[in-house]
């Protein structure tokens, strides 16, 4: 009876491991996003050009770009994961068309690979 017991309380954990991960996608991918250095240096030297020097409180205009670029940004990335989880759960249930259009992609890769090898040689 113990050996039965041992692999229900192994698979307990395995499973938790699985749900968590699965939970918190969005957590993750705004975690990603909000430390991207190169996403938030490039955003900020860009609003200096949309800011005019001469305003009396020009970090407002910051303030007021940094909110829209958010907002934008949240919406972007709820898109992103709710399309590519739906995406993927029709990517599991149709494994014949999976595989298609995964080899599919392959031989666009292996055509556009090909027409630059050849494009130096005309």
């Amino acid at each position: 009876m113990e050996s039965l017991a041992l692999p229900s309380t192994a698979q307990a954990p395995a499973n938790a491991l699985v749900s968590e991960r699965d939970v918190r996608p969005f957590t993750k991918a705004l975690t990603i996003s909000l430390l991207n250095p190169k996403a938030i240096l490039f955003f900020v030297s860009y609003f200096i050009l949309f800011v005019d020097p001469s305003y009396a409180t020009p970090a407002v205009s910051f303030l007021i770009l940094g909110a829209i670029i958010q907002v934008f940004s949240a919406l972007y990335l709820s898109a992103l994961i709710f399309g590519g989880n739906f995406l993927a759960g029709q990517f599991r249930s149709r494994r014949r068309l999976s595989a298609t259009l995964t080899a599919g992609v392959g031989a666009l890769f292996l055509g556009f690979g090909a027409k630059l090898a050849t494009a130096g040689l005309g």
